[in-house]
């Protein structure tokens, strides 16, 4: 990941994921100071996070630099490109149960992310933000491109490359589609300063919902940890993350098919042009063949 200074959420977000299924986090971070700085250097002397420096300009290409680095040297079998904003919560047991099951023909496994709003208060970020929106509001259809909607994580390859324009890479990688194995609980910046008010309205209207997976799994971390976040015992994850009941599973059914519609507009967009790249070449093939062929006729035999 990349990372900026942001101790509040960087430290549960690398006991989380360790704790989550990921075997090694490497990281970028050009900005980190005081608090990051001496999170990444504790977690580094445990072995647990590796500090890479930054080769190319962006974050695109440093992640692009980490994968391929988590490839070569650690053997990754799946990239996660993330923020310390982004905790990545798998439909299983944890995220190594739900990836290995994914058919190694798809390169490509999208997570729904989940947006939360943040109340106004100087605890724990996750304590302070249970309030999610959900997409099976009334007339809360999915808003903005499949971008600000989905987030990738990618099978790993020695020559990986990562575009965050066009994750398939025209098509090379195989998208899973209409089903999201994974969720993204993902905190902005801007959302710690949400209204109370605001919030309470939000939820009795239905367009939020009370969603504590992560402060309930956050806090089971502290506890374990006397205070401090406790990593895996003994390889075990300290995280007992729920299998979805069956009615789960139906409504969260339901907003990956809403998702999925709006998938289907950028996959309309890609084959429209991809019949005028070929319309294009026809244009160009065909008058070439009838010339040769009319210089085939004209030969004397």
């Amino acid at each position: 990941m990349v990372v900026a200074d942001d101790p509040e959420t960087l430290d549960p977000h690398l006991a989380f994921h360790l704790n989550a299924g990921v075997d090694h986090v490497l990281v970028v971070a050009p900005d980190a100071r005081d608090g990051a700085a001496e999170v990444l250097e504790s977690y580094a002397k445990g072995g647990h996070v590796r500090r890479v420096s930054a080769r190319g300009a962006g974050a695109a290409s440093s992640h692009t630099d980490l994968a391929r680095l988590a490839v070569a040297e650690h053997g990754a079998d799946w990239v996660i490109p993330s923020t310390p904003r982004e905790f990545w919560w798998p439909r299983g047991e944890s995220l190594k149960d739900v990836l290995a099951v994914i058919p190694p023909r798809y390169g490509v496994v999208q997570a729904l992310v989940r947006e939360f709003a943040g109340r106004r208060g100087e605890g724990f970020f996750a304590d302070e933000m249970t309030a999610r929106t959900s997409l099976l509001a009334t007339g809360a259809g999915p808003v903005g491109s499949p971008r600000h909607l989905l987030r990738p994580i990618y099978r790993a390859e020695p020559e990986f490359e990562l575009d965050s324009e066009d994750w398939t890479l025209a098509g090379r990688r195989v998208p899973l589609r209409a089903w999201y194995p994974i969720e993204v609980l993902h905190f902005s910046a801007s959302a710690q300063a949400g209204d109370d008010a605001s919030i309470e309205q939000r939820l009795a209207a239905g367009a939020l919902v009370v969603d504590t997976r992560l402060e309930d799994a956050l806090r089971g971390l502290r506890d374990a940890g006397g205070g401090t976040f406790a990593l895996p015992a003994e390889g075990a994850s300290r995280i007992a993350f729920p299998v979805p009941s069956i009615v789960d599973d139906a409504s969260y059914a339901i907003e990956c098919a809403a998702v999925g519609e709006v998938d289907l507009v950028r996959l309309d967009r890609h084959i429209r042009e991809l019949e005028q790249r070929i319309a294009a070449l026809e244009a160009r093939f065909w008058p070439r063949v009838r010339g040769a062929l009319r210089r085939l006729a004209r030969r004397p035999s």
